[in-house]
Protein backbone atom coordinates (compact mmCIF):
# COMPACT_ATOMS: atom_id res chain seq x y z
CA UNK A 1 0.00 0.00 0.00
CA UNK A 2 2.63 1.74 1.01
CA UNK A 3 4.69 2.11 -2.86
CA UNK A 4 0.74 2.74 -4.49
CA UNK A 5 0.62 6.29 -2.69
CA UNK A 6 4.07 7.14 -3.46
CA UNK A 7 3.25 6.03 -7.27
CA UNK A 8 0.05 8.01 -7.16
CA UNK A 9 2.18 11.20 -5.33
CA UNK A 10 4.45 11.32 -8.23
CA UNK A 11 1.59 10.99 -10.82
CA UNK A 12 -0.05 13.77 -9.32
CA UNK A 13 3.14 15.88 -9.30
CA UNK A 14 3.28 15.38 -12.99
CA UNK A 15 -0.21 16.55 -13.75
CA UNK A 16 -0.90 19.99 -14.75
CA UNK A 17 -4.20 22.58 -15.30
CA UNK A 18 -5.08 22.48 -19.32
CA UNK A 19 -4.91 25.44 -20.37
CA UNK A 20 -8.64 26.27 -20.99
CA UNK A 21 -9.19 25.81 -17.46
CA UNK A 22 -6.42 28.52 -16.71
CA UNK A 23 -7.95 30.85 -19.57
CA UNK A 24 -11.57 30.47 -17.70
CA UNK A 25 -10.38 31.14 -14.23
CA UNK A 26 -8.84 34.21 -15.72
CA UNK A 27 -11.94 35.77 -17.32
CA UNK A 28 -14.24 34.53 -14.04
CA UNK A 29 -11.72 37.20 -11.96
CA UNK A 30 -11.53 39.55 -14.42
CA UNK A 31 -15.51 39.81 -14.75
CA UNK A 32 -15.76 39.86 -10.68
CA UNK A 33 -13.07 42.47 -10.25
CA UNK A 34 -14.89 45.96 -9.67
CA UNK A 35 -14.47 48.41 -11.62
CA UNK A 36 -12.80 51.37 -9.77
CA UNK A 37 -15.86 53.58 -7.90
CA UNK A 38 -15.31 57.15 -8.76
CA UNK A 39 -18.15 58.00 -5.88
CA UNK A 40 -15.38 56.69 -3.39
CA UNK A 41 -13.10 58.75 -4.56
CA UNK A 42 -15.82 62.14 -4.16
CA UNK A 43 -16.15 60.94 -1.00
CA UNK A 44 -12.15 61.00 -0.21
CA UNK A 45 -11.64 64.72 -2.06
CA UNK A 46 -15.01 66.36 0.16
CA UNK A 47 -13.38 64.54 3.43
CA UNK A 48 -10.13 66.20 2.56
CA UNK A 49 -11.12 69.86 1.85
CA UNK A 50 -13.55 69.67 4.73
CA UNK A 51 -10.21 69.07 7.02
CA UNK A 52 -8.45 71.95 5.29
CA UNK A 53 -11.40 74.41 5.06
CA UNK A 54 -11.82 73.61 9.33
CA UNK A 55 -8.09 73.97 9.69
CA UNK A 56 -7.86 77.21 8.19
CA UNK A 57 -11.36 78.52 9.95
CA UNK A 58 -9.20 77.46 13.37
CA UNK A 59 -6.54 79.70 12.17
CA UNK A 60 -8.45 82.84 11.64
CA UNK A 61 -10.76 82.10 15.07
CA UNK A 62 -10.40 85.07 16.83
CA UNK A 63 -7.86 84.94 19.67
CA UNK A 64 -9.02 85.67 23.40
CA UNK A 65 -12.44 85.08 23.16
CA UNK A 66 -13.53 88.28 24.64
CA UNK A 67 -12.15 88.50 28.19
CA UNK A 68 -9.93 91.43 28.87
CA UNK A 69 -6.20 91.02 28.68
CA UNK A 70 -4.26 91.61 31.20
CA UNK A 71 -2.41 94.95 30.40
CA UNK A 72 -6.55 96.51 29.92
CA UNK A 73 -7.33 95.00 33.60
CA UNK A 74 -4.00 96.73 35.60
CA UNK A 75 -4.70 100.45 34.80
CA UNK A 76 -8.97 99.82 35.86
CA UNK A 77 -8.41 98.17 39.61
CA UNK A 78 -5.67 99.39 41.31
CA UNK A 79 -3.98 96.82 43.16
CA UNK A 80 -3.84 97.44 46.54
CA UNK A 81 -0.20 95.56 47.50
CA UNK A 82 -0.94 96.08 51.01
CA UNK A 83 -4.08 93.96 51.03
CA UNK A 84 -2.35 91.42 49.17
CA UNK A 85 0.03 91.39 51.57
CA UNK A 86 -2.03 90.59 54.54
CA UNK A 87 -3.90 87.82 52.58
CA UNK A 88 -0.43 86.08 51.65
CA UNK A 89 0.34 86.56 55.57
CA UNK A 90 -2.90 85.37 56.95
CA UNK A 91 -2.42 82.12 54.45
CA UNK A 92 0.64 81.47 55.39
CA UNK A 93 -0.05 81.63 59.22
CA UNK A 94 -3.03 79.45 58.73
CA UNK A 95 -0.98 76.50 57.20
CA UNK A 96 1.81 76.97 59.64
CA UNK A 97 -0.89 76.43 62.35
CA UNK A 98 -2.25 73.49 60.91
CA UNK A 99 1.27 71.95 60.79
CA UNK A 100 1.97 72.33 64.71
CA UNK A 101 -1.45 71.18 65.21
CA UNK A 102 -0.23 68.07 63.25
CA UNK A 103 3.01 67.63 64.59
CA UNK A 104 1.45 67.55 67.94
CA UNK A 105 -0.71 65.06 67.10
CA UNK A 106 1.37 63.08 65.54
CA UNK A 107 4.16 63.19 68.19
CA UNK A 108 1.32 62.33 70.81
CA UNK A 109 0.26 59.23 68.68
CA UNK A 110 3.88 58.51 68.65
CA UNK A 111 4.82 58.27 72.21
CA UNK A 112 1.00 56.91 73.28
CA UNK A 113 0.83 54.21 70.81
CA UNK A 114 4.24 53.10 69.10
CA UNK A 115 7.11 53.75 72.00
CA UNK A 116 5.37 51.27 74.32
CA UNK A 117 4.70 47.87 72.43
CA UNK A 118 8.08 48.67 70.90
CA UNK A 119 9.72 49.24 74.63
CA UNK A 120 8.12 46.33 75.42
CA UNK A 121 9.11 44.10 73.04
CA UNK A 122 12.44 45.24 73.20
CA UNK A 123 12.48 44.12 77.13
CA UNK A 124 11.21 40.47 76.08
CA UNK A 125 14.02 39.97 73.43
CA UNK A 126 16.43 41.56 76.31
CA UNK A 127 14.59 38.86 79.18
CA UNK A 128 15.08 35.97 76.42
CA UNK A 129 18.46 36.51 75.53
CA UNK A 130 19.52 37.27 79.03
CA UNK A 131 18.01 33.82 80.54
CA UNK A 132 19.81 31.88 77.33
CA UNK A 133 23.02 33.32 78.35
CA UNK A 134 22.59 32.37 82.01
CA UNK A 135 21.66 28.61 81.13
Amino acid sequence: MHEDLQQLARELKKETCPQRVLDEVARRISAQATQPNRFRYGIAAALAASVVLCGLSLLRWPRGGGFPRASEVAPKEIIDRALVVRQAEGTLAYIGQVMVHASAHSEKVILNDAVPPLRDSLETAKNKIVIRIEL
